[in-house]
């Protein structure tokens, strides 16, 4: 009974999944009469995403009494980010070149796409033309910079502005139960969302595609559970590994469900606050992650440049190639939106760096469709890890132990 208490959510999400799924399974394309009730449950996290992101990065920052010190987290946090991407890259290059994902694939390349368009400028994203635009969780890069900048500035100014500190520490309490209110309808609307996935997409694994598929699927798993365990063990030993795993199964049903980095922000904070991490790390990490830090994208990255090469005769294994592989599935990881089917700017960055040509984008689009759900999860859930991990390095060693031990007193 012990058990329930403590994973009531988590079995709540997982029975919603899991009778989601096989109705999918039963009712095939007709489950899409589920779609409003995914879609219902999706456009609550979306609302409450962007005030939840400047509301919890202004709080974080703007009680930070050494702006140094906001200056070292940032930057430790991109490295991670960066190393984190690098190594999900090496890794699934290696399995492609075990495991051909093309083999047996017999693909006509003669199909063209309408709309190809995508924002390659990534240096726009950080931006936006009006205020008002930053409302909306398509310039989440832009609200989440002007976020730190209106931080700062609180910061700065200190004692002069308390009352503004105060106001949004209050403010966070009041968003953080509004998502508890959301969560509430997550096994409904993650039910409704894995039935209409699971009806509209279980096909495409028996086609041509399905080797590659199946390669990723396997790939994805592997790497969720290994790279997720080592973070959680490098970033809390071993009590951090259990008060992981503990809270990482709502964000990771969500993630699977929603297809969605930004709408994974609100149940990521939430297992952030149980598993005990300080707000300026989690609410800093968790936003910033979303857009930035994208494992799963990687993967799938790496799985599409590998295939088209094999396909179009390309030595994959070419240290100029191989190189250039990493290099792009990093750098477009990062500049794809956080929200579902964020455009194609993953595959105009890899048709510009290998010369594929644009019959070759309805082959990765529809590979970067199916792989979607798993490569989020691994985006979601490594944020966690890595806001473990830069816990660790600002507040030291022990610092789950102090944590457990003020919870017990």
């Amino acid at each position: 009974m012990k058990i329930v208490r403590n994973y009531k959510s988590s079995i709540l999400l997982l029975m919603g999944m899991l009778v989601g799924s096989v109705i999918g399974i039963i009712m095939k394309e007709k489950a899409s009469i589920f779609q409003p009730i995914a879609d219902m449950f999706l456009n609550l996290l979306y609302c409450i995403v962007v005030p939840m992101v400047f509301i919890s990065l202004v709080a974080a920052i703007a009680k930070m009494t050494d702006l140094k010190k906001l200056g070292k987290i940032l930057s430790i946090m991109m490295v991670l980010f960066v190393v984190t991407g690098i190594v999900a890259a090496v890794y699934m290059a290696i399995v492609v070149t075990l495991f051909d994902p093309t083999k047996g694939a017999n693909l006509a390349m003669n199909e063209v796409i309408s709309d190809v368009t995508g924002n390659s400028n990534f240096l726009s994203m950080f931006t936006v033309g009006d205020f008002y635009l930053l409302l909306s969780r398509r310039s989440l890069m832009a609200l989440i910079v002007f976020s730190v900048t209106f931080g700062v500035a609180i910061a700065a100014l200190k004692e002069k502005v308390q009352i503004v500190v105060t106001f949004f520490d209050a403010l966070l309490e009041v968003v953080m139960k509004v998502v508890g209110y959301i969560m509430k309808l997550a096994p409904f609307g993650l039910g409704a969302f894995f039935a209409t996935l699971v009806g509209q997409y279980g096909s495409s694994i028996a086609g041509p595609l399905s080797r590659s598929i199946i390669i990723y699927f396997v790939a994805a798993i592997i790497y969720y559970f290994v790279s997720n365990s080592v973070f959680a063990l490098i970033g809390g030993g071993v009590e951090g590994f259990k008060v992981y795993w503990k809270n990482i199964v709502p964000p990771t049903l969500t993630a699977l469900g929603t297809c969605s980095s930004a709408a994974s922000i609100p149940t990521n904070l939430v297992a952030a606050k149980n598993i005990g991490l300080s707000d300026e790390i989690a609410n800093l990490t968790i936003p910033l992650g979303a857009n930035l830090h994208k494992d799963g994208a990687v993967l799938i990255q790496i799985l599409k440049i590998a295939f088209m090469c094999n396909i179009y005769g390309i030595n994959f294994l070419d240290p100029k190639i191989f190189l250039t592989a990493v290099f792009v599935s990093v750098l477009a990881s990062c500049v794809m939106g956080a929200i579902p089917a964020g455009g194609y700017v993953g595959e105009i960055f890899i048709i510009a760096a290998f010369g594929f040509p644009p019959e070759s984008i309805p082959i990765m689009v529809l590979i970067g469709t199916i792989t979607d759900a798993p490569a989020t999860a691994i985006n979601v859930t490594g944020d966690i890890g890595m806001a473990m991990i830069l816990n660790k390095i600002m507040d030291g060693k022990k610092w789950m132990a102090a944590k457990l031990s003020l919870n017990q007193d």
